[in-house]
C-alpha cells in the first residue's frame, strides 16, 4: 500500500492518521476486536471475540482472548482462553489491572497485567449485582468501576472488588431511558457517557444517573447515528462516537454538534500484516488483483467496535471486520497553511 499521511483538519481541530496494527491473520493478529483500552507505558489490551485463522489457540478457529500490546505494533500476550467466550468490555484500573466483562456468562473478570486471573464476580439476573449481557466499562477518578448491564438497560457501579454500590436507568426511548446500552466512558469532570445502541445515540448524565443531554441528532445534519457502539472524550471535551452501523467514527463538540467524521485511512500494512504479505505468495498473488477502488475501500473501517482515547489524545478503534487498529492523533499545535487567493 502507499505510504503516505492522511491528515484531516476540521473546525479549528486536526487529526493525523498514524499507522494500524493487526491483520485478521497470522499469529500477531485479531479476532473480530472490540473492546479496547489503553494501559499504563503505551499498552493497549483489545478484547477478541471470534474466528481467527493461524492462530495458535486451544481451538483452531474460535479463539476468545485478550491480546496485550504497545501502540508501537509489539505484541506482548495473549490470556483468557478458556475464560472468556464474548468479551464487551475492558478497562484498567490504578495498579494496572485489567477489568473485562463477558457478555455470554455475565460477569466480570479481572487480570493482572501478566493476564493472571486475580477475581470473577457476578451472575445472570436483574437484581442488584447481577447482569444480563454486561457490556461498557469504565472506572471514575474514585476507582468505582462503571458497568453497562446491556440487557437490563441500566448502568451499575462497583468497588474495585465487586461490591454493589448503586444503579440507574430503565428500558426506554425517552431522554434518560435506556435500550440495549453498550458503550461507555466518564470525562474529566465525572458525567458519565452512555452509547444508547437501541435508540441510535449517545446519552450524557450526572454520575446520579440525571440526564444531561444527547449525542446523534435525528435531522439530517450529518450527526445521525445508527447503531453506536462505544464513545470516548478528548482531553479537549470533543465526543467521539463509534458509528458501528454507518462504519465510521463521529466527532462532536462538547455541546453535541457534529464536528466531523472519520472513516477509516489504513493505506499502508501494519508490521504483522506486512509480515503475513511478505511470506506468503498467494496473498501477494491476490493483493496484485485488488482495483485501485478496492485499494481505497481496504482502508475504510468495516464494522468499528471499540475506541480509547489517552491522554496524548491517542484514538485508538478496533477495526472489526478487518481485525486491526486503526491509530490517529488529534494535533493541538497543528496550524493549517494559508492561501492567498
Amino acid at each position: 500500500m502507499v505510504n503516505k499521511t492522511f491528515t484531516k483538519t476540521v473546525g479549528g481541530r486536526t487529526w493525523h492518521y498514524s499507522h494500524s496494527i493487526g491483520h485478521h491473520v497470522g499469529p500477531n493478529g485479531f479476532a473480530n476486536p472490540c473492546p479496547v483500552v489503553h494501559g499504563p507505558d503505551n499498552l493497549l489490551y483489545v478484547g477478541n471475540t471470534g474466528l481467527t485463522e493461524n492462530h495458535k489457540g486451544p481451538n483452531p478457529i474460535l479463539n476468545p482472548r485478550i491480546t496485550k500490546l504497545t501502540i508501537e505494533q509489539e505484541p506482548l500476550a495473549q490470556f483468557g482462553y478458556g475464560d472468556l467466550v464474548w468479551p464487551q468490555g475492558l478497562a484498567v484500573d490504578t495498579s494496572g489491572n485489567i477489568y473485562c466483562s463477558d457478555a455470554h456468562g455475565h460477569f466480570v473478570i479481572v487480570y493482572d497485567s501478566e493476564g493472571n486471573m486475580l477475581d470473577r464476580w457476578g451472575q445472570k439476573g436483574s437484581g442488584q449485582g447481577e447482569f444480563n449481557a454486561p457490556s461498557g466499562l469504565s472506572f471514575d477518578r474514585d476507582g468505582s468501576l462503571w458497568v453497562v448491564d446491556s440487557g437490563n438497560h441500566r448502568v451499575q457501579k462497583f468497588t474495585v472488588d465487586g461490591k454493589y454500590i448503586s444503579e440507574w436507568g430503565s428500558h426506554g426511548s425517552a431522554p434518560g431511558q435506556l435500550d440495549q446500552p453498550w458503550g461507555i466512558t466518564i470525562d474529566k469532570h465525572g458525567d458519565v457517557y452512555v452509547v444508547d445502541w437501541g435508540n441510535n445515540r449517545v446519552q450524557k448524565f450526572t454520575q446520579d444517573g440525571t440526564y444531561i443531554m444527547t449525542f446523534g441528532s435525528d435531522i439530517d445534519d450529518g450527526g445521525q447515528l445508527s447503531r453506536p457502539s462505544d464513545v470516548a472524550v478528548d482531553s479537549e471535551g470533543d465526543v467521539y462516537v463509534v458509528d458501528w452501523g454507518n462504519n465510521r467514527v463521529q466527532v462532536y463538540y462538547s455541546d453535541g454538534d457534529i464536528i466531523t467524521g472519520l472513516y477509516g485511512d489504513a493505506h499502508v500494512f501494519s508490521e504483522s500484516a506486512q509480515e503475513v504479505m511478505d511470506t506468503n505468495a498467494d496473498y501477494q498473488q491476490a493483493f496484485r488483483r485488488v482495483t485501485p477502488h478496492d485499494l481505497v475501500q481496504l482502508g475504510l473501517f468495516e464494522r468499528p467496535r471499540g475506541i480509547a482515547i489517552d491522554e496524548a489524545d491517542r484514538i485508538v478503534v478496533t477495526d472489526c471486520i478487518r481485525g486491526r487498529l486503526q491509530v490517529y492523533v488529534k494535533d493541538k499545535e497543528h496550524v493549517p497553511p494559508q492561501f492567498n487567493l
